[in-house]
């Protein structure tokens, strides 16, 4: 876990734990070190993750060491000056599949984490969830891949929905919305075949703050640069119109109390 903290000591501050997406096979927690900082400088603490990768990050290893660096995160909240009832959850991709599933699974004995940070008392609901362009629904997943594809999703479970039907709804978000789960912040791709819109759909009928917003031309990576004739690989959550999204987000719920 990479730590950002504002400048000062100051003390009950809210925080946001980042989970890197990589296709659940990749990637690391440097995935937000430009975030971080960012939100740092704002008034957050920031705590970005790593997780246990295929194949040995098979579901449900990899959502129960993320439910772990959760649970580490509240229980040192102290340590870090963090106020652990005002602790946000974001993630981009495979990361944003995970940490939906924490943010309607989070107390699920089904999923415990068998680590020592986690003991205990079943683990709260986030008090925020931004999912970035990834998964809710990994059956929909499931099917909206071509035949090539299915492997990405089947190499997480081990077997197809067929096979596992009980696995693929246990890392399902949207077969776990809740009346209880918290505000959401949905991005989505221009092609969304895992759910992003059914899952803002099922928590706005449940009476849960939801919104979806979509990043215009934006597919699942994008190419943008500062500078004008460059291009580099980017995702839509770091976009100038995303960010302001995502602070609005995390000022109007975690910080509303103030900073």
């Amino acid at each position: 876990m990479d730590v950002y903290s504002p400048d000062d000591a100051g003390t009950g501050r809210p925080a946001v734990m980042f989970i890197h997406g990589g296709t659940w096979r990749a990637g690391d927690k440097d995935h937000f070190r430009n975030m971080g900082p960012r939100l740092a400088d704002s008034g957050f603490v920031a705590a970005s993750i790593n997780y246990r990768l295929l194949p040995d990050g098979q579901f449900p290893n990899n959502i129960q060491d993320c439910l772990c660096a959760y649970a580490f995160l509240r229980g040192h909240a102290a340590e870090y000056g963090i106020d652990p009832d005002r602790i946000a959850v974001m993630g981009y991709s495979a990361g944003a599949h995970l940490a939906s599933i924490i943010g309607t699974e989070a107390d699920n004995p089904a999923l415990a984490p068998d680590c020592d940070a986690a003991a205990g008392p079943a683990l709260p609901l986030p008090a925020a969830l931004i999912s970035g362009s990834g998964p809710q629904d990994m059956r929909l997943m499931w099917n909206w891949l071509g035949d090539d594809n299915k492997d990405i999703v089947e190499n997480i479970f081990g077997g197809s929905p067929d096979e596992l039907p009980e696995a693929y709804e246990l890392g399902s978000p949207l077969a776990h919305a809740r009346p209880d789960a918290p505000p959401y912040l949905i991005f989505r791709d221009v092609y969304d075949g895992a759910g992003n819109g059914k899952m803002r759909d099922a928590l706005v009928d449940l009476g849960v703050s939801a919104r979806i917003m979509e990043v215009a031309g934006s597919l699942h990576i994008l190419e943008q640069h500062t500078e004008a004739g460059r291009y580099e690989a980017g995702v839509s959550i770091e976009t100038p119109e995303a960010w302001l999204a995502i602070e609005d987000m995390l000022f109007s719920t975690i910080a509303k109390e103030g900073l």
